[in-house]
């Protein structure tokens, strides 16, 4: 074989290298953006729980809160009523002592205070009429309220068990994933390895792009005649002079 066969069959050589370089680290990068995608499902999933049970403990709250408004109202309605059995008492009383009154400045005075007392009795049975009005308002608040928590509890247990299994099948289905990705990892080279790893992490996972009428396909910037040349050589890895991706070409570039 001559020199020049033997130089152009090297070369052949090496172009199919970086060929397949490129597509195992496309694969690699595909395989990342499927592994990153699942796991930020997994995560808005979970957020989707931490919202429900935050929403719970406002239900919560709100029960509390009426539940203590109805007890309130209660208290009023059973102070009222005592004070209202206590001025009753007094009335009788005054009934009984109005029998041995002898004078009349003395009845006039015991029949004035049995009306003021009387008059008391009045707004106490209005306001005790009101109380009630408003602890059966607030019993229907604190039961709408209650249902409401009951029915959100009962929701999180549906949201809990069904994101419980669809993690559990993405865990799955990550792992999978992970073990190709790494048979493709296992194929290139540390320093390949160490410049798509650093890549990935400053870039959001684009580390290799295509150009793509002679523009970069990660920063959209124009690609300079050197580098086209360059990826047409095929002799090394290529990076991108604007953002430092990975650059590879389409099969249809120009």
């Amino acid at each position: 074989m001559s020199e020049k066969a033997s130089k152009q069959q090297i070369l052949r050589i090496w172009e199919e290298v970086m060929i397949d370089k490129i597509d195992v680290l496309k694969r690699v990068q595909s395989l990342k953006n499927k592994v990153d995608g699942l796991e930020a499902s997994q995560e808005r999933r979970k957020q989707d729980v931490q919202k429900k049970r935050a929403q719970i403990e406002k239900e919560k709250t709100l029960a509390e809160k009426k539940q203590e408004e109805k007890v309130a109202v209660q208290k009023d309605i059973d102070r009222k009523e005592l004070d209202l059995k206590t001025k009753e008492g007094e009335i009788a009383k005054y009934n009984v002592q109005l029998n041995s009154i002898k004078t009349n400045k003395e009845y006039s005075a015991l029949i004035t205070e049995i009306g003021s007392k009387k008059a008391d009795m009045s707004i106490l049975e209005d306001e005790i009429l009101d109380a009630m009005s408003k602890l059966e308002i607030a019993k229907q608040y604190f039961d709408k309220a209650t249902e409401c928590l009951k029915n959100e509890e009962e929701s999180l247990k549906d949201l809990i068990n069904s994101v419980d299994a669809e993690v559990k099948e993405t865990d799955t289905e990550i792992e999978k994933i992970k073990g190709e990705q790494k048979k493709y990892i296992d194929l290139l080279d540390e320093h390949s390895l160490k410049n798509y790893n650093r890549l990935s992490n400053i870039k959001g996972g684009k580390a290799i792009v295509p150009v793509i009428g002679n523009v970069c396909g990660g920063c959209s910037m124009n690609i300079t005649t050197q580098t086209l040349n360059e990826l047409m050589g095929r002799k090394d890895l290529v990076f991108c002079r604007s953002c430092s991706r990975i650059l590879y070409l389409e099969e249809n570039s120009d």
